[in-house]
């Protein structure tokens, strides 16, 4: 380490420690500068809370960007991973230990409500020209999703500037090759991360969010409908790359806390033409497989995959999507390893 971090409240060789007292913690300026510097370093950064706190959708993106670890601290002074529930006696069994035969935090054995939020992330290509404008991803996959108008945005929490597609270009422009993780929130709990960088084809703009729907449902045909328009609309409108589209349970205000939560479950996907070409794709075998539909022009179309067999698992039906395409194929066909 070339030096300590000055909000770090404790570090070592392998992780740094960030300390809030805040029974809502946001992504601060200090908070923001703290995980940039364990990225940075290379160290694993570890958020410790109160038991009762709450961290907001934006500290949840940066931590899982970051690679971060999240605990709790009770009332009697012991400690807990926040993600899981069971105690821990040292930082390291965040992520070293993985048996469940500790004692467990007792919100993870309360019956609540859950409430779901359709969460995306898509990446769309753009021509790196003087005119080119970001920002206008975040709001129409937002509102196809069902989510408020985004209204103010900002590079740390709070957010305060009133949101403005120039004001998103013109901070991206600034800071190329690679912009700043811009954050963007509307009034009903919508929220979106914006991240812009040039590839050798242009730019690629990535938008990754999420939506409150309401009273948590599992797999309905109503939310797979929903995400695969919302996929539809970015092939027809954008130039995309890549795109997923799950559901997710969060806690009200879309804001989490330390208590037991049901797994993030996909709902939809969609390549861009550029995947499709260059995987050279057979539509007819993987129509057999799978519940797929081609958007867009016949001769470089877009390829939308929905998981909806009720027969099969979600995630069973995605990795078996994964295993037939080869995602990671897919990934450098659509551009994401070009970045630089």
């Amino acid at each position: 380490m070339t030096g300590v971090h000055p909000v770090a409240d404790e570090w070592t060789e392998e992780y740094v420690v960030y300390v809030s007292s805040a029974s809502r913690v946001l992504l601060t300026d200090p908070f923001t500068s703290f995980l940039e510097y364990a990225t940075a370093e290379r160290l694993r950064p570890v958020l410790v809370t109160g038991a009762d706190a709450v961290v907001s959708s934006f500290v949840s993106l940066a931590m899982r960007r970051a690679g971060g670890h999240w605990a709790v601290r009770d009332g009697e002074g012991r400690v807990f991973d926040a993600l899981s529930g069971y105690r821990v006696f040292q930082f390291a069994d965040l992520w070293e230990r993985a048996d469940t035969d500790r004692e467990r935090l007792a919100s993870f054995s309360r019956r609540r409500q859950p409430h779901g939020v359709l969460t995306f992330d898509v990446f769309a290509h753009q021509r790196a020209a003087a005119e080119t404008v970001v920002g206008g991803l975040a709001p129409a996959v937002t509102a196809a999703l069902g989510g408020t108008e985004l209204d103010v945005w900002g590079l740390t929490e709070p957010l305060t500037d009133v949101w403005s597609t120039a004001a998103v270009t013109e901070t991206a422009r600034r800071a190329m090759p690679q912009s700043p993780v811009m954050h963007a929130r509307g009034r009903n709990g919508t929220f979106v991360d914006i991240s812009v960088a040039r590839t050798k084809r242009g730019i690629l703009e990535q938008v990754k969010g999420g939506v409150p729907v309401g009273a948590y449902e599992r797999h309905t045909a109503q939310l797979i409908d929903r995400a695969s328009a919302t996929l539809t609309m970015v092939a027809e409108q954008f130039r995309p790359t890549i795109g997923f589209v799950s559901v997710a349970e969060f806690d009200v205000g879309t804001v989490q806390g330390a208590s037991g939560k049901r797994p993030e479950v996909p709902l939809a996907a969609l390549i861009g033409p550029r995947g499709v070409h260059d995987l050279e794709i057979d539509i007819d075998a993987l129509s057999r497989e799978h519940d797929v539909t081609l958007l867009g022009r016949r001769r470089i179309p877009s390829l939308l995959v929905r998981f909806s067999a009720r027969d099969k698992g979600m995630w069973a039906q995605l990795l078996a999507f994964a295993w037939d395409l080869g995602l990671e194929k897919v990934a450098a066909a659509a551009g994401l390893e070009e970045m630089i």
